[in-house]
């Protein structure tokens, strides 16, 4: 009998392999946009509005810094970056990644590498900045000898193949439409919130744009006011029957009296103003001023108007610290992702270096009051923190307080305190330690003198006589310890009498 075999067959669906390097819906798909010769535009609808759209449109939000405010906002947002050190690390282990590591430093250091940053940032406000490399060979490396900052305006982005992102142009006076192609690896572009697929970026520059313009209407009616209310307006009557060249001169001597208006009338006749009801000072355009003012803080810093953070003032505060340091924190780590992602990843792969990368660590500063209140109450808990921590935590300058006990003790305290001590001995036995044997006999012979002298004077003398061809630095050297051994003895004495 034939055995049987059972065959399982799969019900599994065959998986079908993804469509690699394709883009399914590009921009040059898009139904809602037109692409002439493949010249993309910015989606900024404030730009296509004001600006039509084209790469000049960029210089609207350029004169935004012209602004005090927006300018000041700026400069907190980018120096929040700026001034914190920034490091290099190997991406990759290799034993060559120290070496690598050093000689990545030293070329940013060598282009003011905080400087290439702030121009970055401008990026902020206008969406994207176009940054040329210029390579050179210096030591045996090819490296950026500078890196310079290029106006949006003469750049545009051209995608022809809708599976290859859209390619950086520069407008020439011979090609004002496409542009001309770029060389590879010479230009870095940082952008801010390209969003859609936009190649542009979108500038902060959008919500920017019309506290600014409403604020420069207010100073506008504000300065008119002040001068409409704040001086009085000539007037001047001429006689009826004055010709034009008496009327021409009685107008341009109320003019020379005047920045402003004046007011020229027949005698006779009547002129009367209309006055507005309000009484007192008139804030209404600073109060729209101070308005757009704090509009433009909150879109820059992310802090809230005035008077309406909420909760305790030091509540507030910190809340606005907290909400600074995570935008500085994300505006570094987006810029460290342009630059490792362009100049830093070229040098290396010119070089054959290991692949590094720059950042920097933007945190708010330990507020060390707290903290200590903190350490305190987990001591009292029964814990320890060790001295590296309190180093860490603290500085390198604290050390650990020695015992309660532990001091030296005082030079005469050891004779004041326990019996039984010759302090006579004491010194003898330190001076019997001498390296010349010589040295020990006089000792010796200098402790009988102190023992039969009991006058000062008497004990001098002696030492003289006996001792008076030496040398006079040993001399001098053998009656201080003369001296010393006679008080120490006195002070014994004295000591066992009472």
């Amino acid at each position: 009998m034939a055995k049987s075999t059972l065959t399982l067959q799969s019900t599994a669906k065959p998986v079908n392999r993804p469509n690699m390097d394709t883009e399914v819906a590009s921009r040059l798909r898009d139904p809602f946009e037109v692409n002439y010769m493949g010249v993309l535009r910015t989606n900024d609808p404030l730009l296509l509005e004001k600006g039509g759209g084209g790469s000049q449109a960029f210089e609207l939000y350029r004169d935004l810094k012209r602004d005090g405010k927006v300018y000041s906002g700026l400069q907190k947002r980018k120096l929040a970056i700026i001034g914190k050190a920034w490091q290099v690390e190997a991406l990759e282990k290799s034993s060559t990644a120290e070496r690598d590591v050093e000689i990545v430093t030293t070329m940013l250091k060598r282009i003011n590498f905080d400087a290439i940053c702030d121009q970055l940032l401008d990026a902020l406000l206008a969406g994207f900045v176009p940054s040329e490399i210029v390579w050179t060979l210096r030591d045996n490396l090819v490296t950026p000898a500078r890196v310079v900052k290029r106006a949006q305006r003469r750049f545009v982005y051209v995608q022809e193949d809708e599976h290859a992102p859209p390619a950086l142009r520069l407008l020439t006076k011979s090609n004002m439409l496409s542009g001309e192609a770029l060389p590879d690896r010479k230009f870095m572009v940082h952008r801010f919130n390209p969003e859609d697929d936009n190649p542009y970026g979108t500038g902060l520059g959008l919500q920017l744009y019309w506290p600014v313009f409403f604020k420069r209407k207010g100073i506008l009616a504000w300065n008119k006011l002040n001068d409409r209310f704040g001086s009085p307006t000539p007037m001047g009557k001429y006689p009826r029957g004055s010709g034009p060249k008496e009327k021409g001169t009685l107008l341009g001597a109320l003019k020379a009296m005047s920045n402003d208006g004046v007011l020229i009338i027949p005698e006779g006749m009547d002129v009367s103003l209309l006055e507005s009801k309000l009484t007192g000072s008139i804030s209404t355009q600073q109060s729209l001023c101070e308005y757009m003012d704090d509009w433009i803080m909150e879109v820059l810093l992310g802090q809230s108007p005035r008077g309406k953070g909420g909760g305790a003032l030091a509540a507030a505060s910190n809340e606005r610290e907290d909400v600074r340091v995570e935008l500085s924190q994300a505006d570094s780590d987006l810029l460290s992702e342009t630059i490792n992602g362009t100049l830093l990843a070229w040098f290396c792969d010119y070089n054959g270096l290991t692949p590094c990368g720059v950042s920097r660590v933007i945190k708010k500063a330990e507020d060390l009051k707290a903290a200590s209140e903190t350490d305190k109450n987990i001591s009292e808990m029964g814990f320890q923190m060790t001295e590296a921590g309190v180093k860490a935590k603290y500085g390198e300058h604290w050390e650990k307080k020695p015992a309660p006990g532990t001091e030296p003790p005082e030079k005469t305290s050891s004779f004041a305190e326990g019996a039984g001590v010759d302090p006579v001995a004491h010194i003898t036995d330190e001076l019997l330690d001498a390296d010349d044997a010589d040295w020990g006999a006089m000792v010796e012979h200098l402790q009988s003198l102190v023992e039969k002298t009991a006058e000062m004077s008497n004990l001098q003398k002696a030492i003289a006589q006996a001792y008076g061809d030496m040398p006079s630095d040993q001399l001098v050297k053998l009656m201080a310890a003369a001296m010393a051994l006679a008080e120490l003895k006195g002070m014994d004495a004295a000591r066992t009498e009472a």
